[in-house]
C-alpha cells in the first residue's frame, strides 16, 4: 500500500493560531511511505514535526529519507534546517529539486543556512547528504518518480509517484497557462495555442492518479488581483482534476489569509464544481495530521 500523511498544508508563510488549527498553519510538507521507501515532498515548516516523529520511530536504526523539493521559495525549504534526522551520522538524506535561475540547487540550500541568515551551516548536518538536481525520472526500488515543470515565477516541479498499481501526484504552486478554459487542441495546431497545449500536458501528467495533492490557493474572485503570482484559482484546478479523472483531490497550499472556515467553504465549492463538470473526483481539504491510504 501507499500511505500519504500531511505535515504542512499552508502556503506562503506559516500561520499559527486558533483560526487555522483544523487545517494547520505549517508550510508545505507531505510524507509518502511505500514498502521500505520513505519520501518527503517539500521541506516547509511541517518537516520539523515529521523529523521529530521519525526520531521516535527510529531511535537507533539508521534511516534513508528522500526529500523532493518542488522549488526553493522559502515556504518550501525553510523547515529543512530544523529537520533533526539530518544531524545524525547514521542517517542518509537525499535531496532532489530543480536548479535556480542562476544558482545550483545545492548552492541555494547552502545560502539559506549561511551565517548571515542562520546560526548553523549546511555542513554541520552530520548525516550523509546527497543533493541531486532533477534531470530525469528516478527509480527507487519498485517506485518510479516522474516530474513535470509547472508555471511559477521560480523553476517548480510537480512529481508523480507510481508503484505499478497506485499513483500519487504532488503539484503545488502552479498557475494555469490558459485561464480556466480547456480546449481539445491537436499537437499539429499547438503552435497557435501554446498555453492551452501546456495546460493539456499538465492534465496528461496527472491523468488517472489515485491522489492529487494540488494547490488551489485562490478563489475565482481573488485570482484576478493575483494573476501572474504563480498560483491557481479553485475552478481551474478542480476542472483539471476532473479532466484527468483523478480519484481524490486534496486542496493544498492554503492561503495565509484563509482561516479554517474559509477553507471549509472552498472545499464545498470544489465539490460543487466537480459535480458541475460531471466528474467523479472526490474533493477534500488537506489537513495537518491527515493520513490517506492508497490500497
Amino acid at each position: 500500500m501507499m500511505k500519504v500523511r500531511f505535515w504542512g498544508t499552508r502556503g506562503s508563510i506559516a500561520t499559527p493560531g486558533q483560526s487555522t488549527m483544523r487545517y494547520g498553519g505549517n508550510t508545505s510538507c507531505v510524507e509518502v511511505r511505500c514498502g521500505n521507501e520513505l519520501l518527503v515532498f517539500d521541506a516547509g515548516t511541517g518537516i520539523r514535526d515529521l523529523g521529530n516523529q521519525l526520531l521516535k520511530e527510529f531511535p537507533t536504526d539508521p534511516m534513508t529519507v528522500h526529500v523532493f523539493v518542488s522549488h526553493t521559495h522559502w515556504d518550501h525549504i525553510q523547515g529543512f534546517p530544523f529537520f533533526l534526522p539530518a544531524y545524525q551520522p547514521k542517517n542518509t538524506i537525499h535531496l532532489y529539486g530543480p536548479p535556480g535561475r542562476d544558482k545550483s540547487f545545492d548552492k541555494i540550500l547552502k545560502i539559506q543556512m549561511d551565517s548571515d541568515y542562520f546560526p548553523v551551516e549546511l555542513g554541520a548536518m552530520r548525516a550523509k547528504l546527497h543533493v541531486h538536481e532533477i534531470r530525469e525520472d528516478i527509480k527507487l526500488g519498485s517506485l518510479e518518480i516522474k516530474h513535470f515543470y509547472l508555471n511559477h515565477p521560480a523553476l517548480c516541479l510537480s512529481y508523480r509517484v507510481n508503484d505499478g498499481t497506485r499513483s500519487f501526484v504532488y503539484a503545488t504552486d502552479n498557475e494555469p497557462y490558459q485561464g480556466t478554459l480547456f480546449h481539445n487542441t491537436q499537437l499539429a495546431t499547438a503552435a497557435t495555442d501554446f498555453p492551452t497545449y501546456l495546460d493539456e500536458k499538465f492534465v496528461e501528467f496527472m491523468t488517472g492518479a489515485d491522489l492529487l495533492v494540488g494547490e488551489a490557493q485562490y478563489t475565482n474572485e481573488e485570482y484576478p488581483e493575483k494573476r501572474g503570482w504563480g498560483h491557481s484559482p479553485l475552478e481551474s484546478v478542480v476542472r483539471f482534476a476532473v479532466q484527468a479523472n483523478v480519484k481524490k483531490f486534496a486542496l493544498f497550499h492554503h492561503d495565509p489569509q484563509h482561516d479554517d472556515d474559509f477553507v471549509d467553504g472552498m472545499v464545498r465549492d470544489a465539490k460543487n464544481i466537480a459535480m458541475h463538470f460531471k466528474g467523479t473526483t472526490e474533493c477534500i481539504g488537506a489537513k495537518e495530521g491527515l493520513e490517506i491510504v492508497l490500497a
